[in-house]
């Protein structure tokens, strides 16, 4: 098993961290700087006033050397040491680096009355602002950042371990309704061994859209072939406006032509529009054929994949059409992710950070001090970002499968957001940009009852918006919102309930009245509202790539 390496100034917490982590994982815990102190028998300070920084770093350099050849060891760094590439080259190959940080105040405040050697010179937090500035560039090379400044090291220990969390399949326990969802890079080439071995065998539907069947439909048609299975490949039409009964047709007339039977597959190459659209087809479709998920939006990897709700729109509302029907496995490739426009990929962030604000504060935390590496789309933090959001749904899923309480909290934002989506045909918002909208909607309207404080509703505004993802109100006409709403799945005994957030964290959900959201709009409205993003068109436009 790997290493997990905690590098940052001095004062962050690595030593104390390290040790509560390395205790609950069973590791060794090794401190770079107790090692150079027992090899040169003497304290770190005496080396620097004696010897000088060179031989301490000469040191540092030979420890750094031999403790990343170990494994299953949690490494606490010298403040310094990444500063050196050797060092930092040693450590990456077998390692997982994460930055422990906190604002200068703090750590003047954690490092008063101790000894150390390069804050003696000068005005102790002018030295410590300094200091950071120089090495802020080498801790942002980690794979994860986590702020410790407002966080102890209970809670900075438990997002750790969330973060290094084992690479196996999360499992979606629903008793003969299981499964599991796969996530790494280059899992599109196992497919076909992967459904082998679930016992599936036989005829194969690969249900696409013509963008992603270019790109990703070979790799996986030849590891299906490879396996054993006979294929045919369904070509549907690009978009949200496409997700409806016709397309669904198209889908039996196929399955019909090629005499599939219950014993075969469908499986879904595409966003959230094809695996709703495909998965509707399998739920129906001789009443139950076998159904697996390949999503290849953000959107749809951390959401539309997981859980089982499968359906089409209708011109009246959205996803008013379906059926709850599990699939038997859902592969993950965050690789794909790159092939998506920058607008679709930002889309589907909103479902990420969603889980953080409804279970996760720790998440939400993560998301704030790592949102810059997963726009990026640097491997580690945005297969922690897709892991943990699985992860997050599938206990729900666990706990309420057909959404009678819990299940409901997974669509905060999703009231207003659908509700934008409907108005607007489908052509003005991506899915996730509409449930940007909605989440706002949901934690100003939060906050006008009472139900949270304005910094609930600040954290979120801000990360939304550092994310690149719109949160004001479009210009709308009141009544068509709330006519829209009422026909919403969650409208219960006529009354329109809305998710709303009573910290980052925990939310509830209660009915919530017209006149209520009336204000909300007419008050968020009456300013000259911004420009809407362009129309969707061209790559991942839909959600479908």
């Amino acid at each position: 098993m790997k290493n997990i390496v905690l590098i940052g100034f001095m004062g962050t917490g690595k030593s104390e961290v390290g040790k509560r982590l390395a205790g609950d994982l069973g590791w060794s815990f090794e401190d770079t700087d107790l090692w150079i102190e027992e090899r040169e028998g003497r304290t770190i300070p005496e080396i620097f006033r004696r010897s000088g920084e060179a031989r301490f770093r000469r040191r540092e350099k030979e420890v750094v050397a031999e403790l990343a050849k170990r494994e299953s060891s949690v490494i606490a760094t010298g403040g310094g040491a990444v500063m050196d590439p050797v060092n930092l080259r040693n450590l990456r190959r077998n390692g997982v680096l994460i930055s422990l940080s906190a604002s200068p105040d703090a750590i003047m405040a954690r490092t008063a009355g101790s000894d150390r050697p390069l804050l003696q010179e000068g005005h102790r937090l002018h030295k410590i602002q300094e200091l950071l500035e120089s090495r802020r560039p080498y801790y942002l090379l980690s794979d994860h950042r986590i702020d410790t400044t407002h966080r102890n090291p209970r809670q900075i220990v438990t997002m750790i371990k969330n973060i290094v969390s084992v690479t196996a399949p999360i499992r979606v326990d629903l008793e003969d309704r299981s499964y599991s969802i796969e996530i790494g890079s280059r899992t599109l080439p196992k497919i076909g061994e992967r459904l082998v071995s679930l016992g599936l065998k036989g005829k194969v539907a690969v249900v696409t859209n013509p963008r992603v069947g270019r790109l990703y439909g070979p790799t996986v048609i030849r590891s299906l072939r490879k396996a054993g299975f006979d294929l045919v490949t369904v070509t549907l039409p690009d978009g949200e406006r496409f997700k409806n009964l016709e397309s669904v047709s198209r889908v039996y007339d196929e399955l019909i032509r090629k005499s599939f039977e219950r014993s075969s597959t469908v499986l879904a190459l595409g966003g959230g529009v094809i695996g709703d659209l495909a998965g509707f087809a399998a739920a129906t479709f001789m009443r139950g054929v076998g159904f697996v998920q390949v999503p290849t939006t953000l959107a749809a990897q951390v959401d539309a994949s997981i859980g089982g709700k499968t359906g089409v729109d209708h011109p009246k509302g959205k996803n008013l059409i379906g059926a709850f029907y599990q699939p038997k496995w859902v592969f993950i490739d965050p690789e794909v992710l790159r092939t998506l426009s920058r607008r679709e990929f930002v889309s589907g962030l909103a479902e990420v950070i969603k889980y953080g604000v409804i279970r996760d504060e720790e998440f939400f935390s993560y998301l704030e001090d790592n949102m810059d590496k997963i726009l990026k789309q640097e491997p580690a933090a945005l297969t922690h970002a897709i892991r943990r959001s699985c992860a997050i749904k599938a206990e729900v899923i666990q706990k309420d499968e057909r959404e009678g309480g819990l299940r409901k909290t997974l669509n905060y934002g999703h009231t207003f957001g659908h509700a934008l989506e409907t108005i607007t045909n489908y052509r003005t918002y991506l899915h996730g940009e509409a449930v940007s909208i909605g989440m706002a909607f949901a934690t100003h309207l939060s906050v006008r009852l009472g139900f949270s404080d304005a910094s609930t509703a600040r954290r979120q505004i801000e990360l939304l918006k550092r994310a690149g993802l719109p949160v004001a109100l479009p210009k709308i006409r009141t009544a068509d919102m709330l006519k829209t709403m009422t026909l919403d799945k969650k409208v219960a005994d006529g009354r329109i309930h809305f998710v709303l957030a009573e910290r980052i964290g925990r939310v509830t959900v209660k009915p919530v009245q017209e006149k209520q959201i009336a204000g909300l709009l007419k008050a968020s409205t009456k300013s000259e509202p911004p420009a809407l993003p362009g129309r969707a068109r061209g790559v991942g436009a839909s959600g479908d790539l």
